[in-house]
């Protein structure tokens, strides 16, 4: 059972109280945009037939667990009966014990049975860990194996361990290239637990969609066929997900039979200032935790980077006094896994009034009962809304979430349309196993593995035929008895990174310490580390001094500099393919496949708070390619006639609606912007008409164009209703400028924009 902390809080009536005060109190700058109160949930229970085993069940008691929620009662029944289970409910409405009960009940019946945990962070399966060795189960061996496992631990885990624990970059390049040395846990293998199913989508999804085909394959290779259970919060299609992840047909368990507290949910939205600019969030959210943590509510606060959980933790133990400064502290990734824990469990004990956190505390690590979370920007997806939100108030207690809008153009269709955050249902999942680069990749891995033949498209798919022709024709693959073999000595698992879709990944070099400070893949390399950029890294300033194309390095020194760079990108897109096409009104929707090429050609040096010009610099750089998929609007002559947008007028109005459309597609498809880029103009050879392009920032595709095409009406709808709601004069960060636009956001036409989307949207009447 978890610690509480909630005794004290406040009930509902005083949480909304307490947001109200905040907006009259001179103190506090800004304003609660809508308030809401979520009612209670009560518990509903079910037996299992037959119960669970006495040994089992003495030790859940222990726990304070008397009767299994409903929910829980019919997952365990489905991996019982070896149905493979996608369970779906909120945060601490205990999806582990669906899979820890069958679990616990197959090794008390055969100590042999073998079980695998895949977590996407090494945190989840270190909490997992503790809690499977808790429940001190005779001949349940659980154990971690991941990239902190020291070699000799290693040997012992594939030896004695029958739970285990591990992620899917090691299950990619440590265990299946390996797979002869684990071949008794193999032949073992009863059940596969996939948690946090949510996380994988896009191009992570996909390349987790063939390590999970080809588990399944090893494990068939000893015999075994293993149930397969998901475990995820609440997204909009996760039968799909898990059965495009898997290959596999699924059960989905989508309910949520926990009791939870009233939680108040206030949308606070910083004031707007000069220029157009909001009030930034990061000093709102702290004015926020400053005030709860002197009234003793212990609260987590959410933010989107390493830097902003930083920066509001110190600004916060600096307002404080000495002895509540010392009970807030800061958790991130970066961290040493000591430190974390450490966190981790002063939250849980109360020790800490208060943390700082990035997404990393989002996911289902227990940190104990909390009163309230301020959440400092949208997180990206209702379903990480909700994640942060339900942090909060984990157990019957009831709580406070307060999302503080930023300038984002998201950020600030919530804070004006609050119905959509509470009634929209939660965004689909995307992901694209049949992105070429991607399938050629890990076909190449699993002919290392195993060499192909026929029946492999029982678990890889039938595209693998294509992938292993292609594979031949390049030289990697052998034919030999009927059985394609990996012609090469080296392993192509390490080679195969699957954080990114393909192509070069450039190393980024601190050379004044030789330090390897992280990646970039080549379609992002030109714009963010070109000669002359500042890069950031964990909140510190690099300025790149070389970028070189043949080694693959960018070279960077650090540098405290009080201005940033912008690049200047130009753009050409050619229409390859189109897939299918519709009509909204008078004008065409088309989703396909395009090529893009683009080439940074200049940057701006650009002062840090006025945004004032201070140079411009020209490049020489090599152009990009990228083969991928897209959706584009196509707007006739006579459209853009009823919309009254003059022939000057009409390149920026195009751009502003493309910046706004890239902004609000994430309202239906889990991305962010900078998955996405675009391309408009009024005219472009394909559709001899002006368009708005939307295309995907990855090679071959990550799956987001075809929800986008499903969705282009509402998507539209959205656009407008953003735009032209927003108070601003002319346009600005909340509405139609982008922060990664290549082109310096010029030109941009808000009222055009809104025109030309009306026009779009009533058939150019």
């Amino acid at each position: 059972m978890s610690a509480n902390h909630g005794e004290n809080a406040p009930d509902d009536a005083s949480f909304e109280k307490l947001v109200r005060s905040w907006a009259e109190h001179p103190d506090f700058e800004g304003a609660p945009a809508h308030l809401e109160t979520i009612p209670a949930r009560q518990a509903l229970f079910e037996d299992l037939d037959p119960p669970v085993a006495d040994a089992l069940k003495e030790r859940l008691a222990e726990r304070g667990v008397e009767r299994l929620y409903r929910h829980q009662a019919r997952a365990i029944a489905n991996v019982r009966a070896g149905i493979n289970t996608v369970m779906v409910s909120g945060t601490a409405s205990g999806k582990s014990l669906g899979y820890q009960v069958p679990i616990v009940e197959a090794i008390l019946d055969n100590p042999r049975t073998s079980a695998m945990l895949l977590f996407p962070t090494k945190a989840l399966a270190q909490d997992q860990l503790r809690s499977f060795q808790d429940l001190r189960i005779p001949g349940l061996v659980a154990a971690t194996y991941d990239g902190d496992t020291a070699p000799d631990d290693r040997t012992w885990v594939r030896r004695r361990a029958n739970v285990v624990m591990t992620n899917p970059d090691m299950l990619h390049v440590g265990i299946l290239p390996n797979h002869a040395a684990w071949a008794d846990y193999f032949l073992r293998l009863r059940y596969v637990v996939v948690d946090e199913l949510h996380v994988l989508r896009g191009i992570f999804g996909s390349h987790v969609a063939h390590i999970l085909r080809r588990l399944r394959r090893i494990a068939a290779h000893y015999g075994s066929h293993p149930t397969f259970v998901f475990a995820s919060a609440t997204i909009g299609n996760p039968g799909e997900l898990a059965q495009r992840l898997s290959g596999l047909p699924v059960e989905v368990i989508s309910r949520d039979d926990s009791p939870s507290g009233e939680k108040t949910v206030a949308l606070w939205n910083p004031p707007m200032g000069d220029n157009d600019r909001r009030r930034s969030a990061l000093s709102e959210s702290t004015d926020l935790f400053v005030d709860l943590v002197r009234r003793d509510k212990h609260t987590i606060v959410f933010t989107r980077s390493r830097k902003a959980t930083e920066l509001i933790y110190r600004w916060t133990a600096d307002r404080l006094d000495p002895d509540r400064a010392e009970r807030i502290a800061p958790y991130r990734g970066g961290y040493l896994a000591s430190d974390r824990r450490r966190v981790e469990a002063a939250l849980f004990s109360g020790d800490l009034i208060g943390v700082t956190a990035t997404n990393a505390l989002e996911l289902g690590i227990d940190v104990g009962g909390l009163d309230a979370a301020i959440i400092t920007t949208f997180p990206g997806t209702i379903a990480s809304f909700w994640q942060q939100a339900g942090r909060a108030g984990r157990s019957k207690d009831r709580s406070l979430a307060v999302l503080v809008g930023g300038e984002d153009a998201l950020d600030q269709y919530f804070m004006t349309h609050p119905a959509e955050l509470f009634t929209r249902p939660s965004e689909a999942a995307v992901v694209n196993p049949d992105n070429p680069t991607i399938l050629d990749a890990h076909t190449a891995c699993a002919a290392y593995e195993l060499p192909l033949d026929l029946s492999d498209r029982d678990f890889l798919g039938s595209d693998v035929e294509e992938a292993a022709t292609r594979l031949v024709e390049a030289g990697d693959l052998k034919l030999r008895n009927g059985r394609l073999f990996w012609a090469h000595r080296r392993r192509p698992a390490p080679g195969v990174s699957i954080r990114s879709s393909g192509g070069h990944q450039y190393q980024i070099l601190d050379v004044t310490s030789g330090e390897l400070l992280g990646t970039l893949e080549e379609v992002r390399v030109f714009s963010q580390a070109h000669p002359g950029a500042v890069y950031l890294h964990q909140g510190d300033s690099y300025l790149v001094d070389t970028l070189d194309t043949e080694l693959h390095e960018v070279h960077v020194t650090p540098a405290e500099v009080d201005w940033y760079t912008q690049p200047h990108e130009e753009k050409l897109l050619e229409v390859l393919d189109v897939t299918e096409y519709r009509s909204i009104g008078s004008i065409r929707h088309s989703v396909g496949r395009v090529l893009v090429e683009s080439r940074v050609v200049a940057y701006r040096r650009k002062k840090i708070g006025s945004g004032d010009i201070l140079s411009t610099e020209p490049l020489d750089l090599p152009p990009v390619r990228l083969e991928t998929d897209a959706v584009w609007f196509t707007i006739p002559d006579e459209v853009v006639d009823a919309a009254d947008v003059a022939a000057n007028e009409l390149p920026g109005s195009l751009h502003a609606a493309e910046h706004a459309a890239i902004g609000m597609l994430p309202l239906f498809a889990i991305c962010d912007r900078w998955d996405l880029g675009g391309l408009s103009t009024p005219m472009h050879p394909a559709t001899a008409n002006a368009t708005i392009f939307i295309h995907e920032a990855y090679q071959g595709g990550a799956g987001i164009s075809p929800v986008a095409f499903a969705t282009g009406e509402r998507h539209l709808r959205s656009t407008l209703e953003a735009i032209d709601s927003c108070p601003c004069e002319t346009g600005c960060p909340s509405c139609i400028q982008s922060p990664k636009c290549g082109n310096y956001n010029e030109p941009l036409s808000k009222q055009g924009a809104v025109r030309l989307l009306r026009a779009m949207l009533s058939g150019g009447r």
